[in-house]
This record gives structure tokens, sequence and C-alpha cells, in this order.
């Protein structure tokens, strides 16, 4: 019974923190954006800042989208500290994941290509930092937690963007 309860108590810990931010990064896909969120300029190493596929309106619908899933979260919990997490985790995916962008476009990788774990990885690693400043959650509290969270969104990541890939969402199976 205890392993059970220890699985429901992640299993409420994954939706509360980890949902939204995943919800961030997954919306921009859904957006066409033209803004390109580094105006097409290119770093000190000739290379783009962040590449095209950065844009504000990808930024945009990640927040809001990540804020619509905090507030829901915050209903079904009865917690509305829930929707402000939401709202800081999802920007802080998406800042993550723009870091990740960064270092692509300094590794040479064009926008889109992909890089196996940073990708999977940047954003649950921004919206973690929050989580820590903020002292939200104790990060180092359940290191297991961190660890299976891991290894989930790998999974999901990589699955997830399979689906996207063979519906034309995205030009990378990984």
């Amino acid at each position: 019974m205890n392993g059970l309860i220890e699985a429901s108590e992640f299993v409420e810990w994954l939706l509360k923190y980890y949902l939204p931010p995943m919800i961030a990064n997954a919306s921009p896909v859904l957006v066409k954006g033209a803004r390109r969120i580094d105006r097409g300029r290119l770093f000190i190493d000739g290379k783009p800042v962040f590449g095209s596929n950065k844009t504000w309106e990808g930024l945009l619908i990640g927040v809001v989208n990540s804020y619509i899933a905090g507030s829901s979260l915050a209903l079904v919990f009865r917690d509305s500290y829930l929707a402000f997490l939401g709202l800081g985790a999802g920007l802080f995916a998406l800042l993550g994941d723009m870091i990740g962008a960064f270092i692509k476009r300094r590794i040479g990788l064009k926008p889109g290509d992909p890089a196996l774990f940073l990708d999977q990885w940047d954003f649950i690693l921004g919206a973690t930092f929050f989580y820590y400043v903020t002292n939200t959650i104790q990060v180092f509290e359940k290191p297991e937690y961190i660890l299976i969270l891991l290894v989930l969104t790998f999974i999901l990541h990589v699955s997830t963007n399979l689906i996207a890939y063979v519906l034309g969402l995205k030009q990378s199976k990984l």
C-alpha cells in the first residue's frame, strides 16, 4: 500500500508542477509565428541568436496555455497559487527552451535539428529552476522524483515529436 501512496503522490506532484510547463513547451508548434524573438540578428559568432523557430507568437501561446493549465489545476486541487505557478513555470520552461536553441546555434545545429537530451530536458530544467528560485518545491528533497521526471519527459518528448512529425507539424522525428 505504501508504494501505491508514493506513486499517487508522485502523480499529483507531476501534474501540479510539470504539466503546465510541458504544455507550454508543446504549444508553439501550434502557431506559425512570424516575429522572431532574435529579429534575425546574429550573435558575435556570426550565427543566429536563437533561430527562426523561436517566435513571439510561440512564446505567447506557450505562456497562455501554461497559465490555462495552471488555472485548471488550481480548480481541481483547490489551490489558487497553481495558476501563478503555471504561468511562471511555463515562461521559464520556454526560456529554458530558448537557452537550448542558443546552445544549438553555437554548436552549428539549424532550427529543428535534433540535439539528444538538450531538446528533451532544456524546458524541464528551466521550469525546475523557476521552482528552485521561488522555493516552491524542494528540488533536492526527492531526487527520485526528478530522475523519474527526466526519464518520463524524455520518453514523452520523443513520442510526441514523432507524432508531430507524422502529422507534418515538425521536421524532425526527435
